[in-house]
């Protein structure tokens, strides 16, 4: 039997009022709960990296592009490919662990033929330098230390649009950052004489994870302007180590090089 009229109206007009009710929004995910999140053996991100140094009028670029393999304590791996402006000279660095391997062709003395890649000990960053060896990146800020991250957002001021910006000085960085922090300039550890200063722009999407950290490191009249854009998290990353018989260790290179350059004995007229 079919609806009367008053009584199908009333039904129409309680659908028609759930259908228009609005649904409370989503609150936007927390950067820090997304990242950790994230810091398993099975995921990686990609990044692409703009730096440029700035000295009065004189000016360097270098670009990174590769790929991270991420673990608990943050990057346990990468695999990145550098060139530098406007020469465009091109090298690969290969991080797994605590070991690096630079690329051997930008090596300005001789190299033993087959030899691709310069191992370099964990003390020494080789080309790289040794600021990249928590997050393999020329960033002052370390982001997939949480600590870090958290530290950092809880100084910021939120824009629309998911943006995070704010400053600080050297020193206030060095203190929220549990691992040492490596100055750009001089390549000696952060401390509470350091002088200058950080300012970033920090974008996240509506999932929380990190899009682009924006950073201006600025002591006396040096700036380094560094870009990063981070993509595909959670993509399943797997990098080794060059092959053995493509590797020379740093300490082998330097005995190869002077043996290379030993004077040559002055003839005693016996030839």
């Amino acid at each position: 039997m079919g609806l009367s009229t008053p009584r199908r109206w009333a039904i129409l007009t309680v659908a028609v009022l759930v259908a228009s009710t609005p649904v409370p929004a989503q609150a936007d995910a927390d950067p820090v709960g997304a990242l950790k999140r994230h810091l398993r053996a099975d995921h990686g991100v990609r990044i692409s990296e703009a730096t440029r140094i700035v000295l009065g009028k004189r000016a360097t670029e270098t670009r990174i592009s590769g790929r991270l393999r991420l673990a608990p304590s943050g990057p346990a791996a990468a695999d990145l490919t550098w060139w530098t402006l406007p020469k465009r000279e091109t090298y690969r660095m290969i991080r797994v662990g605590s070991t690096v391997y630079d690329g051997s062709n930008v090596h300005p003395g001789p190299i033993p033929d087959g030899k691709k890649w310069i191992r370099f000990p964990n003390k020494h960053r080789g080309l790289t330098a040794r600021d990249m060896a928590a997050d393999a990146s020329q960033q002052p800020i370390n982001v997939y230390d949480p600590t870090t991250l958290k530290a950092v957002l809880k100084r910021s001021a939120r824009k629309p649009g998911f943006l995070y910006q704010g400053t600080m000085s050297y020193r206030d960085l060095d203190k929220i950052t549990e691992a040492p922090l490596v100055h750009w300039t001089s390549g000696r550890p952060f401390g509470p004489k350091s002088k200058g200063k950080i300012t970033w722009k920090l974008w996240t999407g509506r999932d929380g994870m990190l899009k682009r950290l924006l950073t201006t490191d600025t002591e006396g009249t040096l700036v380094k302007r560094t870009d990063t854009r981070y993509s595909a998290w959670g993509s399943r990353v797997a990098i080794t180590a060059p092959p053995a018989e493509d590797v020379i260790d740093e300490a082998d290179l330097l005995e190869y090089i002077r043996n290379e350059n030993e004077p040559i004995p002055e003839d005693e007229g016996n030839t």
